[in-house]
């Protein structure tokens, strides 16, 4: 059974005394405790009466709501409850859930003062989990809300069982029915009525009356803003049902398609089980669904879950962009796995067709120079695919392999890379035969527009045929005629009133545009987008001319409307220089001011120190070329101490290149010995990627590898320096990969193939 308590008033019933205890036995110290009181104890009210503020109360207990510390307080009380709970199911009191026979059982489940408790139906562990939450609350002074407290039971409790249980406990509401943080706590029957909240949720924000005095853009990013985010955190477990997730997304406007927004949010949480196999989640779902594998291999599970289905939805996506790092091959197979770096990645490609399904990355390392066997590699593949392998470097240590998004330059998943994988696969290549040509991408560059948001509105309902012009407005039998008002032509589409229409011929013909009876204006409309989107660069237009032409459809609408309704012809002069006037208008006011960029926190210039031997370091690296180049130059306070520059097999990529170098830099202090150390380099990522190593799987082997070195300095830190006064080691860096050919040189003094010109040391 499940048990979810609601502790009435929790964050104003904390007892001061209680939390300073708890912070002393869980070895705070004493310091920070009185800091913590401090805050806690200084707090005061006062109470507005008709506008002033009057009295002064100051509290005895509680912590207050909206402080950002608060939560970490409340969580840090909890932990006593926690403790009480598991010593009860060592003691074997109570038993929490278990989904299988591998999974681990769980006997609570808390965020903050929202808990849910978990044991076997019977009288004994009921009163003992609430005897825990009594005796918790009389200490904390917390206290539950039997009223707004519920109880959910499995299928098999009898109902005399329930009935006992509910006395005991003092609670009479049985749940299932309601949230818990947001989210059914009960998925069953018809999963569009499930989630029907969601859509209902969002009606009620979008359609309140503050929206009507709102303009069309505004409206825009309102409903853009909630209907993104409202659903965001249920797409994020769940896969939303079509008739919920189409509803949500009808309309255009340059919307997320939210089936792919949701199918970007599951695959992290796919991700995090690969990443975070020992996680509390990752731990019940292998035991429940993929005990003896990977959950990429999954195809079909006995009675999944809805949450676990969601999750297999995605795994086509995180297939497009994921690929196996090799740390020391033991887990990852040859024909199998994706490890290849390529593009996308993929399994390598052999020789002859006899290959071993249960073969290994490990059998082609040779762990006793921790390098690939070049001569095994040579028998089972061709050379194109033994240069991507010999571009993966085996990690210094034995080491398990993990998973690199490719689709990010830190291997980390991101739901923005995951959006536009989900977007290419369901994307066609080519329309359908019996669709005709798509217009998507017309509608989507219409957002792209640079130009004020009121018109892109106007050149998205060109593209889709909502402009009330009058052959539309007949269509849809609100007007009687479907001429056109000006020139009398048979039909007023909206291809005639923006480009056809002579008068509209003459303002095109009078900007900057260039325009061809072949070519513009077409009696296509969407010919004539296309060739105001893109080809009428090919056609000779610059893009200053060409971004004028929002203005100038906008200007040629107005000028038709004032012909209509006031009876006021404007020339087209006058409508191509008040459409210029408004572009430059706009442009100006959108105009950044020079500003200085703003540096990230991480990578800040050092002064160079002048008692502290210093390395500068950068690697070079050239797509076409088939050698990597890496240089250093070790200074104190200006003078030449050591160089070095290497020449390698071309490296993954340019950052594969800057931590190659920082590598092989460590490894060569070492041997000097130099152990005491302040390395510069100009690669700003690689001081990010140095100092938060976890978030950069694409790197993990090296990352290990760097850490092993580190921990062999007495004294070792990496800072950033501006490419300009990292000169020296960019030169050696590129003499280095010049030279063609794998060599490595390192001396006390400058080789006598490298001009002493071009040094920067005498």
């Amino acid at each position: 059974m499940a048990l979810k308590t609601d502790m009435s008033k929790a964050y104003d019933r904390v007892e001061w005394g209680f939390l300073r205890a708890l912070m002393e036995k869980m070895g705070f110290d004493q310091r920070w405790v009185s800091w913590i009181m401090q805050c806690i104890t200084s707090v005061s009210y006062r109470i507005l009466i008709n506008g002033d503020p009057k009295g002064r109360i100051r509290p005895k207990r509680g912590i207050r709501q909206g402080d950002p510390i608060s939560p970490y307080l409340f969580i840090l009380c909890t932990e006593a409850l926690i403790s009480q709970i598991k010593k009860a199911e060592e003691e074997g009191k109570v038993q929490g859930l278990r989904i299988s026979h591998a999974s681990p059982r769980v006997s609570h489940l808390l965020f903050a003062d929202d808990s849910l408790f978990f044991c076997q139906a019977n009288a004994q562990q009921s009163k003992e989990v609430i005897d825990i939450i009594r005796s918790y609350g009389g200490a904390s002074g917390q206290e539950i809300n039997l009223s707004k407290s519920s109880i959910m039971f499995g299928n098999d409790v009898s109902s005399p069982v329930r009935q006992e249980i509910k006395t005991i406990l003092g609670i009479s509401r049985e749940g299932g029915m309601g949230t818990y943080l947001g989210l059914p706590e009960k998925i069953h029957g018809s999963k569009a009525q499930v989630f029907a909240f969601v859509r209902d949720r969002l009606q009620t924000r979008v359609n309140s009356w503050s929206t009507k005095f709102l303009s069309k853009g505004g409206k825009e990013v309102l409903i853009k803003s909630q209907a993104q985010a409202l659903p965001t955190y249920v797409m994020s477990c769940f896969l939303l049902p079509k008739a919920i997730s189409s509803k949500l997304s009808n309309g255009g406007l340059g919307f997320r398609t939210l089936e792919d927004f949701n199918l970007a949010l599951l695959v992290k949480q796919l991700w995090r089980l690969l990443r975070f196999p020992d996680s509390l989640l990752s731990r019940v779902l292998k035991g429940r669904y993929f005990r003896y594998c990977s959950p990429l291999e999954i195809t079909v599970s006995n009675r999944p879950s809805y949450g676990w289905r969601s999750m297999l939805a995605a795994k086509v996506v995180l297939k497009k962009g994921i690929r196996k790092t090799i740390g020391s091959g033991f887990r990852t197979y040859i024909w199998t796995d994706p490890w290849i770096p390529d593009s996308p990645a993929r399994p390598p490609k052999g020789l002859t067709s006899e290959r071993d399904p249960l073969a290994c990355v490990n059998t082609l390392i040779d762990f006793g120079t921790k390098k690939w066997k070049v001569d095994r590699l040579r028998e089972l593949f061709p050379p194109e695919e033994i240069t991507l392998i010999l571009g993966i470097k085996p990690s210094l240590k034995v080491s398990s392999d993990g998973y690199c998004w490719t689709l990010t330059k830190s291997g980390n998943y991101t739901v923005k890379s995951g959006y536009e994988a989900a977007r290419t696969i369901s994307r066609p290549a080519c329309d359908h035969p019996s669709q005709g040509p798509s217009v998507n991408a017309l509608k989507a560059q219409a957002w792209k527009l640079k130009t004020t948001r009121k018109l892109k509105h106007f050149v998205w309902q060109c593209v889709t045929g909502c402009l009330a012009s009058c052959q539309r407005l007949f269509f849809r039998h609100i007007g009687r005629d479907k001429g056109c008002p000006r020139c009398g032509a048979e039909e007023e589409t909206i291809n005639h009133l923006i480009f056809e229409c002579p008068p509209a011929r003459q303002v095109w013909a009078l900007s900057n545009i260039p325009s061809s009876p072949a070519l513009f204006p077409s009696p296509s409309l969407y010919n004539n987008l296309d060739y105001l989107y893109w080809r009428g660069k090919e056609a000779g237009a610059d893009e200053e001319s060409l971004r004028v032409f929002p203005w100038i459809m906008w200007y040629i609408w107005k000028a038709r409307n004032r012909k209509i309704f006031d009876n006021l012809s404007e020339p087209p002069q006058e409508t191509v220089d008040l459409a210029t006037q408004e572009e430059e208008a706009w442009r100006r006011a959108n105009r950044r001011e020079d500003q200085q960029p703003e540096r990230n926190p991480i990578v800040q210039v050092t002064p160079i120190p002048a008692d502290r031997p210093v390395c500068f370091i950068d690697g070079s690296w050239h797509g076409e070329e088939a050698r990597s180049g890496h240089g250093w130059i070790v200074s104190l306070g200006g003078r030449l101490m050591h160089l070095g520059l290497k020449g390698s097999r071309r490296s993954l990529s340019p950052l594969h290149a800057e931590l190659e170098t920082l590598l092989w830099t460590m490894k060569c202090l070492l041997a000097i010995p130099l152990t005491s150390i302040l390395i510069l380099t100009d690669c700003s990522d690689l001081i990010e990627m140095t100092s938060s190593p976890d978030e950069w799987p694409t790197f993990a082997t090296e990352m290990r590898d760097f850490v092993h070195y580190r921990e062999l300095f007495s004294s070792f830190s990496i800072k950033y320096i501006p490419r300009s006064g990292n000169s020296s080691a960019d030169h050696l860096a590129k003499c280095a990969r010049a030279r063609g050919f794998c060599f490595s040189h390192v001396s006390s003094t400058v080789p006598d193939w490298l001009s002493l010109e071009e040094s920067f040391y005498p």
